[in-house]
């Protein structure tokens, strides 16, 4: 079974930790749940803001592995809501009245999530041609890179967003 690294160092100052992230939904949920990190100790925005920063890592790892960007993407958000639900964390919790995430919370997942920047350069062209059905310019994929953070948590507030109005 092919599987996705992640670097714990990176997200939650654990010496060279890694763990792997199924690929199997039923693998996730049993890993999800039993994932507990010190989040009593970092905080609840602090634990949010490494959990997104490992799900928007998590995408990006995804793509290189070979994995479609949407599915990629799923993978990742499962193991996001999983390690929130894992450390007894609402995900409605990172969110404003207005629908944004938190600015602490955004700041400090922005921060993290610019340590897989090395990953991100790397699946940008790939997922700039899923998206665009073209190659992207090396200047596009450098641009691209510097604002994935930006993007992904934007997008995030898109779809809690939108979830929201729905009801």
């Amino acid at each position: 079974m092919k599987s996705l690294l992640i670097p714990l160092l990176t997200f939650l100052v654990l010496p060279s930790v890694v763990f792997a992230v199924p690929e199997k939904k039923e693998q996730r949920e049993k890993l999800g749940e039993s994932l507990s990190f010190m989040c009593p100790k970092y905080g609840k925005k602090s634990c949010t803001a490494r959990f997104l920063a490992m799900e928007a890592c998590s995408f990006m790892f995804g793509i290189n592995s070979g994995k479609p960007p949407q599915e990629a993407f799923e993978i990742a958000s499962d193991m996001f809501a999983l390690i929130m639900q894992g450390n007894n964390l609402e995900i409605s919790s990172m969110y404003d009245e207005s629908g944004k995430i938190k600015p602490a919370i955004k700041s400090e997942a922005i921060e993290r999530i610019g340590f897989c920047r090395d990953a991100t350069k790397e699946a940008m062209p790939i997922l700039y041609k899923a998206r665009k059905g073209e190659d992207a310019p090396p200047e596009m994929i450098e641009g691209l890179t510097a604002t994935y953070g930006v993007w992904f948590l934007k997008s995030i507030e898109d779809v809690g967003f939108a979830k929201e109005k729905k009801k």
